[in-house]
């Protein structure tokens, strides 16, 4: 028996799918145990609840994703229904999606999938599944890159580099795009620096750095130099005199 449903904005789908949960009667879609009739049965009566009304374009057919089943589904309390992922799925369903099988989904393509849409994460993630790596609430807040990110570096470099690797004998880093934009980006901030400084005088440079700072790290070498040695540009940035905690390759 076809399965009509009462809708108002989609009066038409039933005219071309007579059987609406055809698709998955034949096992086309065995990642998902899920039926209209089911949603019919507890109230879901208009289509347009779960579809956009382009539903079909001359190149594609725009299906409904987890996120819009998250409208409703949730594990929090008070949801309109439920949010296990058994419900919908199978039980030996792998639940990663296949963004995150990719080798270098950690390394270099979650960040920006998580600033674009952090909602999709939220399907899956709390906050403190972020945090369990990142060791702080990400993404930033506004006004971070102000004095929040400074206090935060001075007082745990590798805490930065978790996100941030810092390579500043070998290429720019994350630090250098926006602190040493000078120079050729091919070029290491620690080799192009003595042309700054020839050129146009070591004042800019006194706006971050204490002298002391740049006499340890032209007498030991950037090699050697460690977040012990920022000491004196954290004073004069912040002005406290404590040392940061921990060891980095700044230069």
């Amino acid at each position: 028996v076809p399965i009509t449903p009462a809708a108002t904005s989609f009066l038409h789908c039933s005219d071309c799918h007579a059987d609406l949960d055809k698709l998955f009667k034949e096992g086309r879609r065995p990642s998902l145990l899920f039926t209209h009739e089911r949603h019919f049965g507890i109230g879901v009566s208009d289509c347009a609840a779960c579809h956009v009304a382009n539903t079909h374009e001359p190149d594609r057919t725009n299906r409904p994703t987890m996120v819009t089943c998250y409208q409703c589904h949730s594990l929090e309390e008070g949801a309109r229904a439920p949010g296990e992922c058994t419900l919908c799925h199978p039980k030996d369903l792998n639940p990663e999606p296949r963004t995150h099988l990719a080798a270098d989904w950690v390394r270099d393509k979650h960040a920006g999938a998580a600033l674009a849409n952090p909602f999709d994460c939220a399907t899956c993630h709390q906050q403190s599944f972020c945090t369990s790596c990142h060791g702080l609430a990400l993404p930033h807040p506004s006004g971070f890159e102000e004095r929040p990110h400074a206090e935060l570096f001075f007082e745990d470099p590798a805490l930065c580099e978790r996100c941030h690797p810092r390579e500043p004998l070998v290429q720019r880093d994350a630090c250098d795009r926006c602190h040493h934009p000078q120079g050729p980006r091919e070029r290491t901030w620690i080799s192009w620096h003595p042309e700054v400084v020839r050129n146009r005088g070591a004042e800019t440079c006194f706006q971050c750095h204490a002298t002391d700072t740049c006499r340890a790290c032209h007498r030991q070498g950037p090699e050697r130099f460690t977040a012990e040695d920022l000491r004196a540009d954290r004073a004069l940035l912040l002005g406290s005199p404590q040392p940061a905690a921990s060891p980095t390759g700044a230069g």
